[in-house]
C-alpha cells in the first residue's frame, strides 16, 4: 500500500543518507519508497539514490521523544537556552522534521516557565500538532515548518480554533510574519530557521499577547560546518570559529 506522504525526508549523516553516505535527492517528482524501519511504502519527493529511505514519523521519533523529556523537565525561561540544548542533544539532526514539533513545543515551555498560565496539556499539544508537519514544506508548499510552529504555539497558547475569530487570527498573523523573516533568499537550513522563528515569537508573543518572554542571549551557530548550503558571514548566527562558543 501507497501512503499518501510525499514529502517524507531521510535520516542524514551531516547532509547525506546515514547507510551509503550519499547526497539526498531533492525531486520534482516523487518515487515509492519503503521505509527501513517500519515497512511502509509512501510517495517521496527526497530520497537516495540507493533507495534508502525512513518515513518522518521514524525520522523524528528519537529527537521527539527527547525533546519532550526536556521539556518536562525544564524550568528555564529564556527560550533560547532551551532552544540550544534541544538542539545539542546527538538525536537531533542538521535537518528535519524534528524542528517542526520543537518550535511550538519550545515556546510554550519557556511561557509556562515564565509564570504565564497556560491551557492544560499544552506542550503536549504543540508537540504533537508540529510533529504533522512532515518535512520539506518550505521547498514543496512554500511554508516552512519553524514558522508555522509559531502560529501553533500562538493556537495553543489562546487555544484558537477555527470559529474563534480573534484566536484563530492571531494564530495566522504570528504564522505570516514568521514565515515572512524566512524568506531570505538562502536555502534552507532548519537551525537558521528555527532561531528566526523563535526571535519572531518573542516579539509577537510580546507585541499581541502582552507576554514577556527573557531572551538575554545571544543565538550563535555551531553548526556551520554540517550545512553544505550555509551562507556563512550572510547568516546573522554564522560564528566563523564554533570553537569559541566554548569559551562563552
Amino acid at each position: 500500500m501507497l501512503h499518501e506522504s510525499p514529502n517524507q525526508i531521510q535520516l542524514e549523516s551531516k547532509d547525506n543518507w546515514g547507510i551509503c553516505g550519499l547526497p539526498l535527492i531533492y525531486g520534482n517528482e516523487s518515487a515509492p519508497m519503503r521505509c527501513v524501519f517500519c515497512g511502509r511504502t509512501y510517495s517521496a519527493l527526497i530520497y537516495c539514490p540507493q533507495g534508502h529511505y525512513i518515513c518522518d514519523s521514524c525520522h523524528q521519533r528519537e529527537a521527539v521523544d527527547i525533546l519532550r523529556q526536556v521539556l518536562i523537565s525544564s524550568v528555564w525561561a529564556n527560550p533560547l537556552e532551551i532552544l540550544e540544548q534541544v538542539m545539542s542533544h546527538p538525536s537531533v539532526p542538521m535537518h528535519g522534521p524534528e524542528h517542526h514539533a520543537m518550535v511550538p513545543a519550545v515556546i510554550v515551555t519557556a511561557v509556562r516557565n515564565s509564570g504565564y498560565p497556560v491551557p492544560p496539556e499544552a506542550v503536549e499539544q504543540a508537540l504533537s500538532r508540529g510533529e504533522k508537519v512532515p518535512g520539506g514544506w518550505c521547498g514543496f508548499y512554500g511554508a516552512c515548518g519553524a514558522g508555522i510552529g509559531v502560529g501553533i504555539a500562538v493556537s495553543v497558547l489562546t487555544e484558537a480554533t477555527s470559529l474563534k475569530g480573534k484566536e484563530r487570527s492571531l494564530a495566522n498573523e504570528a504564522t505570516s510574519l514568521a514565515l515572512s523573516r524566512l524568506a531570505d533568499g538562502y536555502s534552507r537550513c532548519c537551525k537558521r530557521a528555527y532561531r528566526k522563528s523563535l526571535e519572531t515569537a518573542v516579539e509577537f508573543l510580546q507585541q499581541r499577547l502582552n507576554i514577556s518572554l527573557r531572551t538575554a542571549a545571544s543565538m550563535r551557530c555551531s553548526y556551520s560546518h554540517r550545512n553544505k548550503e550555509c551562507p556563512k558571514e550572510l547568516c546573522p548566527y554564522y560564528l566563523p570559529n564554533p570553537q569559541l562558543l566554548l569559551h562563552h
